[in-house]
This record gives C-alpha cells, structure tokens and sequence, in this order.
C-alpha cells in the first residue's frame, strides 16, 4: 500500500485542525473531518510501519520495545518511537502501540459491544445515556462498516486452540462464542479503497500483521482521511498546549532527528481545532504538560483512571495441544495454523450483578516471544505454579513435556499445549495517573486485591483444570516487581461527565476550561479511551470507535459541517518505487547586526555595536536520495528553529526551509556553494526569510573547514528576500558540533543493512567527491 506520511518538514506553521494520535479516535476523527472538506493535520509519535516491516524475531521485537521506568531512575530503555511501549515504575504497567495507527497496530482486533447495562451506568453524562440508541448506535454501525469484523470463519481449519477453548467453556458451564475479529479472511479492497491480503493464521497479530489482513486503523480510517486530503506526520511528539488568541499553539519535538544533542528548543505550530487522541497516558501527559504551564482545566484530570479489569494468565502445560505460538520467521507452509491472536471466547457477561461479568479469550503468543516466554513460564510455573490435576501418569507426562520443550523449543512438549487466558472484567476505576519527572504513571495501591478480580482468578483456575494444566498467573504479578497489574486497555482519566466537578470533558468530547461548571475551551477536543468514564469488560476498541464517531459526528454538526459517508470502492495506485533518503540535524551560531550594508563577516563581528547572537539547529532531510542528486540543485528539505533576540524573544520556526548543496549554481567558477533558505514564522505571526550560503572555493591557503562550516547570512522581513534587509552577519560551527552532526546521519526507507551502507556510500561520494574536485583535483 502506499504510504501514508510526509516528512516533517513539510509540516506548516498553521491548520485549521490538527489531529494528535492515530489510534481509532484520531484516526476516525482524521477520516471524518478530511471528508467533511476540511484541512486536517495528523501528528504521531511513532513511525509509519507498512506490512512487512513489523518484528518477526527475538532481536526484532526488542529493537521495537520502549520501556519507561520508576521515575526515580529517570532510565527510559529503548528508543521513543519503539511499537511497543511499556510504562512501568506505578501500580499498574501497561502497555500500549506506538505508531502510525496506535495500538490497533499489536491488538487482537476483536470487536465486540459492552453489555448493554455498562452504557446505561450514570458514570456516562445523561446526554450520552439517551443518545445510546441514537447517535452512539450510528457510531457503531459506521465503525463496523470500516473495521468489518467478521467470527473465525466455520470453514477454515480447525484450530487447535479454539478447541481447547471450546472444551474448557463446556467444562465451566461457560458460553462459548466466536467473536467478531477485525481481520479479513480473504483478499477485498476495503471501504477505504485498500487492498488487503488474507489472514494466513500465522498467529503474529500483536506484533503487527506483516500480510495486510488485520483491519487496524492504518488499512482504513487513516488511508481514507489520506484519500481526502489529511495531512499525516509520524515521529512528531507533541509536548503541550497553550491558548493563544483565537487559536491553540501546539508545542512538539521531532524524533529520531538528533536534534537533542544540541540542546534545541521544542518548535510549534498553530490550529484552530485541536483533537487529542494520544491514547490514555499520552493524552493524559500532554494535558498535564499543558496544565503545570498555564491553561486551565478540571482538577479531576488522571482521575477515575480503569484498566478495564485486564487479567492475564496461562494454562501452562495442558494435557491437550493448543498451538499457541505463532509462526515467526517460520513460513506457515507445513506448519500447523494457530489462527488469528484470539478466536473463541467464554462469554459470561451475563451474570445477575453486571460487575460480575467478564470475558475469558484464548491468546497466541507471536512467534518473536516464543524462545523469552518458554523460558519465563517454565520458571514461573516451577516457582508459583499450581497443577489443576493429579497422578503419577500424569506428573510423569508433563514433566516429559517441559524437557520436550526445554530441548526442541516453544512448538513442541510443554509450550505446544500452553493455554494463553486474555480477561476482560470490570475493576473499580480508581486509579490515579500522576505526573511523575516528564511521564504519567498510575497510583491505584492495592489493585490486585480488588474482590471482582478474585473471581477472575477463580474461573480461570477453573478453565486451566478443564485442560489438565499448571495455572501460572501474569508473571509481573511478584515482589520483584511490586504486584503489578498488567493493562492493555488503559481507560480513563479524562473521563466525560456532565461538569468540571466530575471529569474532564463533556459528552461531546470537548475539555471542560474550568475547575467547576460546564465552561468549555472553544475548539479543544479529546477522542480516544481515556474518555471512557468506566470498565467496559471487554475489549474496547469497538467501544471507543463508536464513542469516537459520536463525538466527531457531533462537532461536524455543531459546527454546520457535513460528513460524507460514502464508501471508496477503488483502491488507489501502488507506489512505483520505493525511495531511500539520508537525514541529519545540524546547529549553528553567531552574530548578526543591521549593518545590512556591510560585508557580512563584516556585519557579524561579535564587537560590532549593535550585534546580537543568532543560532539555528535544522534537520535537513531526503527522502529520495536518486531524486535530489540529479537535480541541479541537489535540494533538500531543511526544518527546525532558528533563535535570535533581534528577530523575536522566542524561537521562530522554520517553515518549508531548503537546502541546496553542493551546487554550482551562484557558485564562482571551479567552486561550489551550500545555500541555506530558511523562511521564518515567530509567535506573533511576523515572518522573516533567512538567505545563508557557504561558499566553497579553493583559495590561497587552506580553506576547506573554513569553507565548509562558515554561513554568510542576510535576514529579510517578509515571505523572501523581496522584503527589506534587516539583519547580516556570519554563522559557524566548531569541531564538536560537526562530530556530533556526524552521528545524526540516518538513512531513511532502507530494507536491510546493505541498502543503508549503500545510501550511505553514495551520498558520502557525492559529497566528498564534491569536495576532492573543489580542493584536490583541481590543484593537480
């Protein structure tokens, strides 16, 4: 499929909406209002990951795994765009996507509705309580017709899983079910003109779907809010919020960029309209932020915070096989299936105390945990284990499995009949989110004693004896790692209720401006699970889909807009070729002075009178490395910030800045020149243009670092350098810097290892090539 992202720089100091996050929330609020005409910007941490690119091995997955821990240790592992990213250091830990399409990106997609007295609870505002027949049924209905969840077809193999469930569920009395999934069993171009693959039950869904087959949102809402003209930038981390004027000022850090090595300042944007659809701990973090620099907003923000009743165990070593582990690197081809991540559930929602109610799901283990868990359940069920059956025939059995395991690996013995048990339920929603140093964590003491999960624990006690196993509880559940709960559907902490009192944001999404009442910040919305005022006891992602297209259904009509619905039945062209591009940051500083008439390394001496410092880190950027060199021009994209007192008093932003280098355009003879355009937007809306080139020429002596690490700069007022000149001076760098420069270079859209050393080889020939004819070929 194509992609979906511009690069950064291409992003603009203005949209009438800006969107941040790209799960179900942002993603839908992203496709509505692109269809109802209007110009929408989508910002996400995380990378554009295609099918194909997700992990698939040990070392893969831990390349994609960020942990943020106790904040006393203030220790983030692994890099901050990682897919997988697990908050630790509180009560609960848990885990969430991180990337072009949230976490729909490692769910299991299954798609099922509450029961029905969950929305009907008074946590949710009367308003939304009458609306659940109306305008939330709609939600849902257009949220299936995107998502087009569809049960594990009858006539697909049998799967050995989905029948150690079934036998388990008719042992406990329990309802079995198979559930709607959000995967597509055979080849369709979807109503966002996508064309997917089929599943090929490989069992890898929480790692991503390398066949195209899982409905996440990046195979629909987000191709179709791309379709109709959003805008989509991955690795932009928003940081906070301030009001300013009529619009809201959006303050954000590119990642993987370098660029904190120079110590750079966070660069902004504007928006009329502002969705947060961060997830529940983004969202909640980047509302904190906002909060501790100013704007106003309810005291109940992190509060009534639910981790949806999450349990997780295992069925350690059944007497049945259950297949549990997916295929990996191992190509299905002769293997057994292990289906989609779950495929049958145990439904029992249908209890007289609807707290009661819970669902009990089998899970696949993707085949990148597999070698990590064998070794994990082994120890675990060793050390806390409880074997559900007896007998000397059947000890003699199992302990034969666990050498099995132990020898041959995760697909046989032991691991082969692993039962992994997915819960949903209910818990109290008392949970707590706190700011602690620069992350959100969760204070909810003594949340395992809950007495509903107890039950939990019971029943699945009871579903491990149905199949003859070992019951080993969540292996984080132990005093190394203070009894933590682990949460994959975080809920809550800007939960909507009918006041500033009770929650954070209305029925319709919109964040309460007051520490009481029903005042509302014009055009501040947030859309995504961290709205949902309670437990869902199930999976939650239909849930927040049809909340979400309430919410934006309501804000297209508030405001007089019309969204189009109309499904898009063609799938548009496939990319002809996939580009490879470089990218590195770079810093530097000087002087200026209004001496425009004067040389500008006259202008720029730091004694001149007048002269103050000026200092820009940009990233300068390609994402077609072919395209650029054969240019004449050889252009690339430069974006970032530029500081300078005599301009403004805060940073100004670089807006669709370039960089040709090494041209010989405007070069004098045998030479070549690095020209720097940088057009500039300050807080106030005043703009500058920034005209800056290095002039590289072999002259007497030697010249080469001179040359290539000295900026002679104008500073125009104005859009280019049309407008008056108001500054001159000289920018450089020193040798630190350059070093540090040097290791921000990254290639970018590579496969593999060779295809990055040959975008490196090439680009450094250029260059370098570029400086051998300048300074020694032509003197020889």
């Amino acid at each position: 499929m194509r992609r979906l992202s511009s690069r950064w720089s291409e992003l603009a100091s203005h949209y009438p909406v800006v969107v941040v996050g790209s799960g179900y929330g942002g993603a839908i609020t992203a496709s509505r209002l692109a269809r109802a005409g209007r110009q929408v910007c989508v910002l996400e941490r995380g990378r554009e990951l295609q099918p194909g690119d997700y992990p698939r091995t040990e070392a893969d997955f831990a390349q994609e795994l960020q942990v943020h821990m106790e904040a006393e240790s203030n220790v983030d592992l692994g890099r901050a765009t990682a897919l997988f990213e697990l908050h630790r250091g509180g009560d609960v830990a848990v885990v969430s996507g991180c990337g072009l399409g949230g976490t729909s990106l490692i769910n299991a997609g299954v798609t099922l509705r509450p029961d029905p007295r969950v929305l009907q609870d008074s946590r949710w505002p009367e308003a939304f309580r009458e609306d659940v027949p109306g305008l939330l049924e709609d939600g849902f209905t257009w949220a299936e017709r995107m998502l087009r969840p569809t049960p594990y077809p009858e006539s697909s193999p049998r799967l050995a899983s989905l029948a150690a469930m079934e036998r388990a569920a008719r042992r406990m009395g329990g309802t079995f079910k198979r559930p709607p999934l959000a995967v597509s069993f055979e080849e369709q171009v979807n109503d966002a003109g996508v064309k997917q693959g089929a599943c090929t039950l490989c069992g890898d869904c929480l790692t991503g779907c390398n066949q195209g087959a899982k409905n996440s949102v990046l195979m629909n809402y987000l191709p179709d809010a791309h379709r109709h003209g959003a805008k989509v930038f991955t690795e932009v981390s928003v940081r906070y919020l301030a009001r300013d004027g009529n619009r809201w000022r959006i303050y954000y850090r590119p990642m993987n960029t370098g660029r904190e090595r120079f110590e750079a300042p966070d660069l902004w944007l504007t928006a009329d309209l502002v969705v947060l659809a961060a997830g529940t701990m983004g969202t909640a973090e980047i509302l904190m932020r906002s909060r501790a620099l100013g704007l106003s907003l309810s005291k109940q923000l992190g509060q009534r915070f639910s981790a949806n009743g999450d349990v997780m165990a295992f069925g350690y070593n059944t007497d049945v096989p259950v297949n549990g582990v997916g295929h990996g690197v191992n190509p299905p081809e002769g293997r057994e299936p292990v289906g989609p991540t779950i495929s049958g559930i145990i439904d029992e929602r249908a209890t007289a105390r609807q707290e009661d109610g819970m669902v009990i799901e089998n899970g696949a283990m993707p085949g990148a945990f597999g070698k990590p868990m064998l070794a994990l359940l082994s120890a675990a069920a060793a050390v806390g284990g409880e074997d559900m059956d007896s007998g000397l025939k059947d000890k003699l059995e199992e302990l034969a499995r666990v050498a099995d395991s132990a020898v041959r690996g995760p697909y046989h013995g032991a691991m082969r009949n692993t039962q992994t048990f997915l819960v949903m339920s209910h818990d109290a929603g008392v949970g707590e989110l706190r700011m602690e140093g620069d992350r959100v964590r969760v204070h909810w003491p003594d949340v395992g004693t809950q007495p509903e999960l107890a039950r939990v624990d019971q029943r699945l006690r009871e579903a491990t004896a149905a199949l003859g196993g070992t019951f080993v509880r969540n292996p984080l559940w132990n005093r190394l790692t203070g009894h933590e709960v682990l949460c994959t559907h975080p809920l809550g902490g800007c939960v909507m209720a009918e006041h500033a009192g009770a929650g954070v944001v209305d029925h319709e999404g919109r964040v309460f401006s007051r520490h009481e009442g029903s005042e509302v910040h014009e055009g501040l919305y947030v859309s995504d699970g961290s709205v949902i005022p309670r437990s869902l006891g199930t999976n939650p992602l239909f849930t927040i889909s049809a909340v979400a297209e309430r919410s934006v259904a309501l804000l297209a009509r508030r405001r007089g807009w019309h969204i189009d619905y109309t499904p898009a039945l063609e799938a548009p062209a496939a990319e002809a070729r996939t580009p490879v591009g470089v990218r590195f940051s770079e810093t530097m500083y000087g002087h200026v002075s209004g001496a425009v008439h004067e040389h500008a390394l006259v202008a720029g001496d730091p004694k001149r009178e007048g002269a103050t410092r000026l200092r820009f880190v940009v990233t300068v950027e390609t994402r077609d490395l072919e395209r650029t060199l054969e240019d004449r021009l050889h252009p690339l994209a430069l974006s970032g910030m530029v500081e300078a007192l005599a301009l403004s008093p805060r940073p100004l932003v670089v807006e669709g800045g370039e960089l040709h280098l090494m041209t010989q355009e405007g070069a004098r003879p045998g030479g070549r020149r690095m020209r720097y355009l940088l057009p500039l937007v300050a807080e106030s809306g005043e703009r500058f243009f920034l005209d800056g080139y290095k002039d590289v020429h072999d002259d007497a002596g030697f010249d080469l670092w001179a040359d290539t690490t000295r900026l002679l700069v104008s500073v125009y007022r104005g859009m280019d350098i049309s407008g008056p000149c108001v500054a001159r001076g000289v920018l450089s760098l020193d040798p630190a810097d350059f070093a540090k420069q040097l290791s921000t270079l990254r290639v970018l859209g590579a496969r593999d290892a060779v295809s990055q050393w040959q975008t490196l080889l090439r680009f450094g020939r250029f260059f370098f090539g570029a400086l051998y004819d300048t300074y020694v070929k032509k003197a020889a």
